[in-house]
């Protein structure tokens, strides 16, 4: 029997190390390629070992203009229709607009539904949740006609506007959960002292909830940031797209038309959530555990 549980025991362990090794390669080896291709020169591109000789140009290429007209002028990326610079700069206006509009409103909405006790609550508590989860594609058709019909088709303001769908209904149950978790005796001091209820939720209770906030930011920050559907269906001008639906332009005839700045867009559009993470790891870690989503 011992030698039984052994070998069981063993066999476990290898199945364990085989699907971490696994799970590692399934993680590293794409990473490495991307990162690899974004620094090597365009004749080392498809090749798997590090480059010879690294580079920066192709990074740099997406911040300097001149650089870019070098690439075109090269034949590199005749696919593109402007600098990348200018879908890096839309995407961080529609993402930081979009997440701090989701925030703030999720905020207000949040605490409504922490807070004050009124009939049909449960059911508006579902409907935030069934939005959040809700396949957004199916609503493209319907918004699409309705943005025409408002003036709101191609412009930034309308893809920030429809972002919504995606930012406020995460930030309303992200900040509902954590004022869950702040006793209401801080607010009822609040208020025997003269505060409104708004000026309670200003002065004291948001100046505690600031992990809150931040994770209901970079969360929304992220699912705005990397939005493709929405911005290509609703934007049809070049000088408005984001930096995903540029991505689409290294694609021609089912090629990769210059495979080093694919690379270089990706790391850079990969890095930017990741540096925001890092800057504000302990909000975030402290948000997610004293926000967990609460029925």
């Amino acid at each position: 029997m011992a030698v039984k549980r052994k070998r069981t025991s063993l066999l476990e362990n290898i199945a364990v190390a085989v699907g971490v090794v696994l799970l590692l390669l399934w993680i590293f080896v794409p990473s490495y390629w991307v990162f690899k291709t974004s620094i090597a020169p365009p004749e080392e591109a498809w090749s798997p070992w590090p480059p010879s000789r690294p580079t920066l140009q192709h990074f740099l290429s997406l911040f300097n203009p001149s650089l870019e007209e070098y690439l075109k002028s090269m034949g590199i990326r005749a696919a593109l229709p402007q600098p990348v610079i200018v879908p890096i700069r839309n995407s961080f206006l529609v993402a930081v607009i979009s997440a701090s509009i989701g925030t703030a409103l999720g905020t207000l909405a949040g605490y409504n539904l922490a807070r004050f006790r009124y009939r049909g609550k449960r059911a508006v508590i579902w409907l935030v949740l069934f939005a959040y989860i809700f396949p957004t594609f199916i609503l493209i058709i319907p918004i699409l006609v309705i943005f025409r019909y408002l003036g709101l088709y191609n412009t930034i303001h309308g893809l920030i506007l429809v972002h919504l769908a995606y930012t406020l209904p995460f930030s309303t149950l992200m900040m509902r959960s954590y004022f869950m978790n702040i006793p209401q005796e801080i607010e009822e001091s609040a208020l025997i002292d003269g505060c409104t209820r708004l000026e309670a939720l200003v002065k004291v209770v948001l100046p505690v909830s600031v992990p809150g906030l931040v994770t209901s930011f970079i969360f929304s920050f992220t699912l705005s940031w990397n939005d493709l559907l929405f911005a290509l269906v609703l934007l049809s001008s070049s000088e408005l797209y984001t930096l995903p639906v540029e991505t689409t332009f290294f694609l021609w005839g089912g090629e990769i038309v210059d495979p080093c700045g694919l690379s270089a867009v990706a790391v850079f559009a990969g890095i930017v959530p990741v540096v925001l993470y890092m800057l504000v790891q302990k909000y975030v870690i402290l948000g997610l555990v004293q926000g967990a989503v609460k029925a």
